[in-house]
């Protein structure tokens, strides 16, 4: 099993995603509208997105200290 804590490949190193559990279990939310909660835990920044919106890298990157891309 991995961790949820992994580098997402393509990203900054210190991004991470993470779903909602009260969305998982909302059969009134469709796929693309549950929650996704995001944050680069070096620079202590976090954000929420639907699924559908989650940027296709950290919205910062061009101001984080400590970017580095995970390939």
């Amino acid at each position: 099993m991995s961790s949820i804590w992994e580098p997402i490949k393509g990203k900054c190193m210190w991004w991470r995603e993470i779903p909602n559990e009260d969305d998982r279990y909302d059969g009134r939310l469709k796929p693309e509208d549950r929650r996704v909660s995001c944050e680069c835990f070096v620079e202590g920044r976090g954000w929420v997105y639907p699924t559908i919106e989650v940027p296709k890298d950290c919205p910062e990157a061009r101001r984080c200290r400590y970017y580095i891309k995970a390939t």
